[in-house]
């Protein structure tokens, strides 16, 4: 996905950033006259609220992806050193989990029970003789599963908005596609296109559209 190297990136900066806060660290010994036995230490916390902010900003990027480790940047330690030093881990395991690629296995796991959602509405739809309306999501399934193989695969586009048909040509091009699924996904956007603006279409097309995407769905989950 394109914004995985974002994500990296972002990562590995606040990693930076962390393992400088921790050579701040410092520990309060003496209250008055009153010395403590285990003092707590501490990093600085200008540094360490930034950084804590930075944090939370890749949480937000990660969005339903950041379960894993949203709870340690979440918790109300504050500028210890050991909250700090858990916090450090947290990011040494999220660059770790995109460099094994782990999170666009995750990412597609979410798009695959997304997917299989909307497929049941259109089926449901389908059932209930609703064939516009079923064929409108199946398209918005179609062309989301094609947007997102080629932000994997890293295909740019010149224009703000692709269609369908520029989705499906380039993973034809950069040879994801073999010529049969190619064909078969130009058919697939026919009928999906037809539904998408009101034109006449028959209750067998639009079985063909939703029985097509589940099997795009099914071949590149």
């Amino acid at each position: 996905m394109k914004n995985t190297d974002l994500i990296k990136n972002f990562c590995i900066d606040c990693i930076a950033e962390g393992e400088s806060i921790l050579k701040t660290k410092w520990s309060q010994t003496h209250m008055g006259d009153f010395v403590f036995i285990n003092p707590t230490t501490y990093v600085d916390l200008e540094r360490f609220q930034k950084w804590k902010a930075d944090c939370n900003v890749l949480m937000n990027l990660l969005k339903d992806l950041s379960s894993p480790w949203s709870k340690t940047f979440s918790d109300n330690e504050g500028n210890t050193l050991s909250n700090a030093k858990s916090m450090l881990g947290a990011l040494k395991s999220i660059k770790d989990t995109i460099d094994k690629g782990y999170l666009l296995r995750v990412e597609d796991l979410i798009f695959a029970e997304a997917f299989s959602n909307l497929i049941e509405q259109a089926e449901y739809l389908f059932g209930q003789s609703y064939d516009l309306a079923a064929g409108v999501i199946a398209r918005a399934v179609l062309e989301e599963r094609l947007r997102n193989m080629c932000d994997v695969l890293g295909i740019q586009f010149q224009k703000a908005r692709p269609t369908l048909s520029d989705y499906n040509n380039e993973l034809y091009k950069a040879n994801y596609f073999d010529k049969l699924t190619f064909k078969n996904v130009e058919y697939l956007t026919a009928i999906g296109n037809s539904a998408a603006h009101n034109q006449t279409i028959t209750h067998i097309d639009i079985k063909n559209l939703i029985d097509g995407v589940k099997s795009i769905l099914l071949k590149y989950n």
